[in-house]
């Protein structure tokens, strides 16, 4: 598989308009994100561990020249972040050009994702689909473990789709500023909401917490909700139906709020239009 990347990590760097590819190598003694510029780099690459690299890729093409584009080394949560991006018109389609990297089985596991490979490709010959458990935590439950939050940000911050200018986290019409720990659910369960047609499963929010707060359960626990109830799944090309299924013509006929900005009138690739 090592091999193979590489070699397409050449291919694309040898293509017009490719500025590099963004992948890990060894640095200073342990793995990092590099962008590669020169075939003879790739040499360098390494596969692992796991990087969320997604939210890394969409801030590089934010300051490329017009006209050239970002290869990445992705697996498939990150693929389905940069798909949310570009409906989110935060990103060019061709923005960004992807070489999938498929995870391990136990690595899936661990993530507790479903479908461990970018679209398009398929999971290495042999592999098994994982057994997929969400953790069942009760109200009572989330109430003790969001008493650990410090209010870091950790979870916004490592979050590849969380790409608001303004975030109304910071808000104080929203949640109490100067307070710790934040109200009781407030913080997090707005966070979900507003992540809960977008969120990828990739865990970053999980992995960053300082706390540890089960966030990837109560991420994937909507996730789960909301396809079973219409059949939507994020990550993939398929518009939202839980923002555009009353836009229709002749449905409700407000416009789109100002903070909602991140789905219509933005500058793909650049900063909102307000």
């Amino acid at each position: 598989m090592s091999s193979e990347v590489q070699k397409r990590i050449e291919q694309l760097l040898a293509e017009d308009g490719v500025y590099g590819v963004l992948g890990l190598r060894e640095e200073h003694g342990g793995p990092a994100p590099h962008v590669f510029t020169e075939p003879a780099q790739t040499i360098q690459w390494i596969p692992g561990p796991k990087w969320g690299l997604a939210k890394m890729a969409w801030r590089i093409t934010r300051m490329l020249p017009e006209g050239k584009s970002l290869g990445l080394v992705c697996r498939g949560c990150d693929a389905r972040a940069l798909q949310e991006l570009v409906k989110a018109g935060q990103l060019s389609p061709d923005g960004v050009r992807t070489i999938g990297l498929p995870c391990s089985a136990e690595l899936a596991s661990s993530c507790r994702c479903e479908t461990p490979f970018p679209p398009g490709e398929q999971p290495p010959a042999g592999t098994a689909a994982p057994d997929i458990r969400i953790e069942g935590v009760s109200l009572d439950g989330w109430r003790e473990h969001f008493s650990r939050c410090i209010k870091c940000y950790g979870c916004r911050n490592s979050c590849p789709i969380c790409v608001c200018p303004a975030c109304k986290l910071e808000d104080g019409g929203y949640v109490a500023t100067g307070t710790l720990p934040p109200e009781p659910l407030a913080f997090h369960l707005i966070r979900a909401m507003h992540l809960a047609d977008r969120c990828v499963g990739c865990g970053a929010c999980e992995e960053s917490c300082p706390a540890g707060i089960p966030l990837l359960s109560l991420h994937l626990a909507m996730r789960k909700a909301l396809r079973e109830r219409t059949g939507y799944v994020s990550g993939t090309a398929e518009l939202s139906p839980l923002l555009t299924a009353g836009r229709e013509e002749g449905c409700l006929g407000a416009p789109a709020p100002h903070w909602e900005d991140s789905l219509r009138g933005c500058n793909p690739g650049g900063d909102h239009a307000g």
